[in-house]
This record gives structure tokens, sequence and C-alpha cells, in this order.
């Protein structure tokens, strides 16, 4: 069973596709780095509400506490929405190398093709002397999306003959051809860019988002609560980076009932709605960051034999301990990786049973108030219950079977990353 499961990772790694993904998860590794550093700091250090910021009163005794909060969230955010032309670019250029194209000129092009995709008013809008305010970078992104794009313009590039994407020749000289896949790409661009402004103007989206609403919500609210989740951290697999947004409790109406009660009853016995994805979810799913990724690292630490993943894991502590796991998840990569695509999904939803059966036993009291934004993801049940030594127990609980489910597809991980290492020697020998 083991050898085939490993035949059949193989077989999906050699496809071009996935290739071309997983060179490009990597090469953002960086950038993903930086960008969530850089975010849990402006988040729990320089945020009104922030963790560090209410345990120390950072904001009392720091000068320019709120430049320099503003300056670390608009360098986040402008970072986190590169995110997206950074994806296509790579994508690109890795798709025409795959197939013996000119590189740099596939990934400048389908640099300039995510920015007019993801920029709506760039073409429907007068720009005020080449004012780029025009172009959006977007926060939320799918990242699959993004690579697919990048790959269709790489396809662009192949199709087209060798001369015609050589912007220069080896005398130096300007090859004119090389116009052919630039406009052609320019061109599905553009067509994109109008079918999402016409998405948008017919509310085809919000009909979309709507209809999938109404599949998660049924009449067993545990149930929906755990369809939510599910949905939640698959998306976040295929590279929904919405996934990776703040989970504030305005958003859980069911939640803000709870606090309400709590508060004008001065109790959590008898809360009106004792599952919430707050409560579940946000509490204990998320213990271990989006799909358990912090057990993941802790996991590779543990029984990793690549010295790469190692390497990843340790420089992606700092933000996963803050619930950003995205660098780990691009740095392995975690994304699109059937290795792990069972534990992502299995972690979070082990950790809601565990945290729904301590509920009805009363083991521990509900999540119900308010947690600080940068809060550390195992200390948010216990934030969240109003510091309740149960809620740690069984969140430090949770994070531990985390682990212990991650270690056996880790060992998976070495043994297929070894006989790629062994087929590699012998194409080498060959």
């Amino acid at each position: 069973m083991t050898n085939y499961l490993i035949r059949s990772f193989l077989w999906f790694r050699e496809r071009g596709f996935v290739q071309i993904t997983q060179k490009t998860l990597v090469s953002l590794f960086p950038f993903f780095l930086f960008s969530g550093i850089i975010r849990v700091i402006s988040l729990s250090v320089f945020s009104e509400m922030g963790y560090i910021n209410q345990l120390f009163s950072v904001s009392d005794w720091l000068p320019a506490f709120k430049t320099s909060g503003q300056v670390l969230i608009n360098l986040s955010s402008f970072l986190g929405g590169l995110a997206g032309p950074l994806s296509t670019y790579f994508a690109g250029k890795y798709t025409a190398g795959h197939y013996g194209r000119s590189t740099g000129t596939a990934g400048v092009t389908s640099l300039l093709v995510s920015l007019i995709i993801g920029s709506q008013e760039l073409l429907m809008s007068p720009l005020n002397d080449g004012d780029l305010t025009r172009i959006n970078l977007p926060a939320s992104i799918n990242i699959m999306l993004a690579i697919f794009v990048g790959y269709l313009v790489g396809q662009i590039f192949r199709f087209s003959r060798a001369s015609d994407d050589q912007i220069v020749d080896k005398d130096y000289i300007y090859q004119p051809k090389t116009v052919r896949p630039i406009f052609l790409s320019l061109i599905l661009a553009i067509g994109l860019n109008i079918l999402l402004v016409i998405g948008e103007r017919e509310n085809i989206f919000q009909s979309i988002r709507q209809f999938t609403s109404t599949i998660t919500v049924t009449g067993n609210h545990l149930f929906s609560t755990f369809m939510m989740g599910f949905l939640s951290t698959f998306s976040a697999w295929i590279g929904n980076s919405q996934a990776f947004a703040l989970n504030s409790i305005a958003e859980d109406s069911f939640a803000l009932e709870n606090l309400t009660y709590a508060v004008s009853h001065h109790t959590t016995t008898g809360l009106p709605h004792l599952f919430t994805l707050t409560n579940l979810y946000h509490s204990y799913g998320l213990v271990a960051g989006v799909g358990s990724v912090l057990a993941l690292l802790v996991a590779l630490l543990l029984t990793s034999t690549s010295y790469k993943d190692k390497k990843v894991s340790l420089l992606s502590v700092f933000p996963s301990l803050f619930n950003n796991g995205a660098p780990l998840m691009v740095g392995v990569p975690v994304l699109l990786n059937l290795v792990y695509l069972v534990p992502f999904l299995l972690a979070p939803m082990v950790n809601m049973g565990i945290a729904a059966i301590a509920l009805v036993l009363r083991l521990m009291p509900a999540a119900v108030y308010p947690v600080p934004d940068g809060t550390p993801s195992l200390l948010y049940a216990f934030i969240g219950t109003g510091g309740s030594l149960r809620a740690l127990a069984v969140s430090l609980f949770c994070f531990a079977v985390d682990v212990a489910i991650f270690i056996p597809f880790v060992r998976l991980s070495n043994k297929v990353q070894h006989v790629l290492k062994e087929e590699g020697e012998t194409n080498e020998a060959q």
C-alpha cells in the first residue's frame, strides 16, 4: 500500500503543471516570509487592539506608535497584494523555461497580465498623467488561479515560434517578432478583465457566494460549523488567501449572541448557541493555524530528513505561532501537495470534534469573549474563555494530537523524496 501511494504521488509530481506550481510556490517563500513577519508585528504590536500591545501597553511608551503601525500595515498589505502578480510572474517564467522558451520575457509579460486582470478600473476610468493608482493589488486572491494565469501565458510563448520570444538576439539587436506572444497575452488579460467587470456588474460572483453559503447552512448547527470549517481549510490548501484573514467575532452572529448573553448574565452557562465558528473552528480548529500548519512545522523538525524543509520550518516559526502559516505552506510546499492533503484537512476537524465533546461534557467553558488582534493561535481559546486553564489544556491536547497526525505523513514524504533522489541519481548516471 505504501509503495502504491509513493508511486501515485511521484506520478502526480511529474505532471508539468504540478512541477511549475511547486517551483513557483518555493520561489514565493521569501516574499511570504517577510510579509508574514511584518503583518504579525503590525497586528500584534502596533495595533491598538493588538495582543502584545494589550499585554505590555506599547502604545503608552513607544514614540510614533501610530505612524510606525500604519507604515508596517501598509507595507504588509503591499507585499501581500503582490502575491498574485508574483505568482503569475514565476509561473509564466517557469512554464516558458519548461518548454525551452525565453523565461524573462514570459515572466514580465505574465506580471503585466496579472496587473491588468486585477485592476478593473485601469481600463474603465481615465488616468491622470499616467497615475498608476488605478492598479489594484487585492489582498484576497487565489494563488492557484494566479499561477494558472501565468501558466496560460507560458503556453502562449510555448506555442509561438522560438524566435518570437527573443527580445534581443545574440548580438543584442532588438527582435520585433517578440510582439506576437506579448500581444496575445495582453489580449488574454483584457478579455479576462472584461469578464470580471461583467461578473461584478451582473452580481454573478455575489450569487455564487450566496449559493455556497446556503449549502453550508443546515438545520443542524453543529454540522454547518464543521462544514464551514472544512471548506475554509480546503480553500486554504488550494491557495485561497481569504482563509488566512483575521477571524473577528463580529462576523459570527451566533458568537455575538453568546457574548451578549455572557455579559448580561455574567456566566457562560446556558448559552443560546453552544457550537459556533468562533467557539469551535476559530478557537480549536485553528489552534495550530490554518490546516494545523504549526503542528506540521513541529512534525517536520522532529522527523523530516529534508534539510530544506527543516530550514523553511525554522524560518517560519515566528509567523506560524501567530496563525500566519502562509510562509510554511509555500516554502515546503503544502499547497497542491497530495502528501499533506489528508492531515491538513483532518487535523482541524479532529480538533473541533474534541472541543465539541469537551463542551458537551462541560469540561471547559465556551469561548465567547473577543480576542486581541495577533493573538498566538495556541492562546486563542484561553483568552476567549476569559482565562480558563481547562480550555488551555484542551488546546494543548489538540495541538499534541495534530503533531501525532502529521508525523506519519512527514515520514511518507521522506520516502517520496528519497525515491525522487534515487531516480535523479539514476538519470544522471545514464
